[in-house]
């Protein structure tokens, strides 16, 4: 009797046992499956991440070309149209008032105005300049660079010092709006943050590609905590190239912003 009842304890212990280890298995089935189900949609969403910033990295690009061919278009219209009216009318003026008989008064006045139209084609070729200057696409990124460098130092009183080789300048359109357009940014943050002396702006073709150095003897920043839309923007034009962007600040002891960029294939020359 009691061996009876023993042998029936075992079975409902056995019985008990391979129902909770068919639980345990539905269960984990259950977890596993809920498991790769949520790691096909997360992996799903990451693929749509990727394309999404895909797609907005080549809208990106287009933008930026659309927005450099219409300053293109913008500058050479400034210059060639507007301001040669403008120095025309300057030549104009000079006759007038080298012929003009009329008293002292009307002879200040328009040599006041002479001196206003002066002012306002300076203003006009600066904006155009600052645009787009005409010599990156007529002669070439190095003179534009030094002209750029030139220009931050006569408006800030900075040391601008812009080292480069004139046989550098073989680079197709988007290498070289590229680059002067990171230059433009770092000089314009340098002169806006920086509380800087001088600066150097350096620029070297390599067989492994092109570097780009920008340094300042400023106070510095912290790149991880303060990255502002001027660096991001940098950023995004040099990766959309393959190329790399690093910044290397401490405070007190300036910044150095270092580019590299692949070598170009010259087939994509243009």
């Amino acid at each position: 009797m009691v061996k009876n009842e023993q042998q029936r304890l075992r079975l409902r212990l056995i019985a008990s046992s391979l129902v909770e280890l068919l639980i345990a298995v539905i269960l984990t089935l259950a977890v596993t499956s809920r498991i790769r189900g949520l790691e096909d949609a997360v992996e799903g969403q990451y693929v749509k991440m990727v394309q999404a910033r895909s797609e907005l990295r080549d809208l990106t690009a287009r933008l930026e070309n659309a927005r450099e061919d219409e300053r293109k278009s913008l500058s050479r219209e400034l210059h060639d149209e507007v301001g040669q009216s403008m120095a025309a009318m300057l030549v104009e003026l000079g006759r007038v008032e080298s012929t003009l008989s009329g008293g002292e008064e009307a002879r200040t006045r328009l040599s006041s105005l002479r001196v206003q139209a002066e002012q306002s084609v300076r203003s006009l070729r600066d904006i155009a300049l600052l645009l787009r200057p005409s010599m990156l696409d007529d002669l070439g990124l190095v003179p534009a660079l030094k002209w750029q460098g030139r220009e931050t130092a006569r408006r800030t009183g900075l040391h601008v010092r812009v080292e480069a080789e004139e046989s550098n300048d073989m680079l197709p359109d988007t290498y070289k709006t590229c680059i002067y357009r990171v230059v433009q940014e770092a000089l314009h943050n340098a002169v806006k943050h920086s509380k800087a002396k001088s600066i150097r702006v350096s620029f070297q073709q390599t067989p492994s590609g092109m570097e780009l150095e920008v340094e300042d003897d400023g106070i510095g920043f912290d790149p991880g905590t303060e990255k502002g839309l001027g660096l991001l923007g940098m950023e995004e034009r040099i990766v959309r190239l393959g190329g790399e962007l690093k910044v290397i600040a401490k405070a007190e002891r300036g910044t150095l912003l270092s580019v590299h960029l692949p070598p170009v294939k010259r087939k994509g020359f243009q």
